[in-house]
């Protein structure tokens, strides 16, 4: 990856950009403060920008940008982002089996990731045309992703756990109806597919 990196880009600080590539584990699955990396780092913003743009590009990291299109509530405009290979994620952490995983502070992060990647997989192997985002208000509020295409806008909540409690689907409930969004989708590690409700539907991860 560096080696690549510094073919296409000659004049780039590599050392600086190695510090920001091991920083990407902490950082997976948050709302992105560039002012805070950019402090850790050392540089401008403009310059964690770039190695933002950097990383995405070269597939290392995955930028999620937000759904600012909300004219009922005040929403994060940040992006989030994720490490786009679960593997990497873990070995960033010094992670070396599942045991430790499910007690790590970035096991939601982990979750999330993968989840993401695989919707995204698998619209991309079946020729959807699609955007993505992921929804925040000012009010803590959220939904995981945010899909729109010729098939509607879908909200997505990602949730490790096995069991779904109705008050963890109260903000993608909301988003379906602020948003007349089509349907809202729950990935879990449930045994089945379940309805939660009119317009929220559970789905386990391995259905996808």
């Amino acid at each position: 990856m560096y080696r690549d990196v510094r073919r296409l880009l000659p004049g780039l600080d590599e050392l600086r950009y190695r510090r920001f590539v091991g920083m990407l584990g902490g950082l997976s699955g948050k709302v992105l403060n560039h002012a805070e990396v950019a402090r850790a780092l050392q540089v401008s913003q403009p310059t964690v920008r770039d190695y933002f743009e950097i990383a995405h590009g070269t597939f290392v990291w995955r930028r999620v940008p937000a759904f600012t299109r909300d004219a009922v509530k005040r929403v994060v405009k940040h992006p989030k982002g994720c490490l786009r290979d679960s593997g990497l994620l873990h070995s960033q952490l010094r992670i070396p089996d599942p045991k430790p995983l499910l007690s790590h502070p970035q096991m939601g992060a982990s979750w999330e990731g993968m989840v993401v990647e695989e919707i995204l997989r698998q619209l991309n192997a079946w020729g959807m045309p699609h955007q993505y985002s992921h929804h925040r208000t000012g009010g803590g509020a959220e939904a995981d992703l945010v899909i729109e295409g010729d098939f509607g806008l879908v909200p997505v909540e990602i949730k490790h756990p096995s069991n779904v409690w109705p008050h963890d689907l109260r903000s993608l409930g909301d988003f379906v109806v602020d948003h007349k969004a089509r349907l809202g989708v729950v990935v879990n590690n449930d045994c089945t597919t379940r309805l939660y409700s009119e317009k929220l539907v559970g789905i386990p991860f391995h259905w996808l």
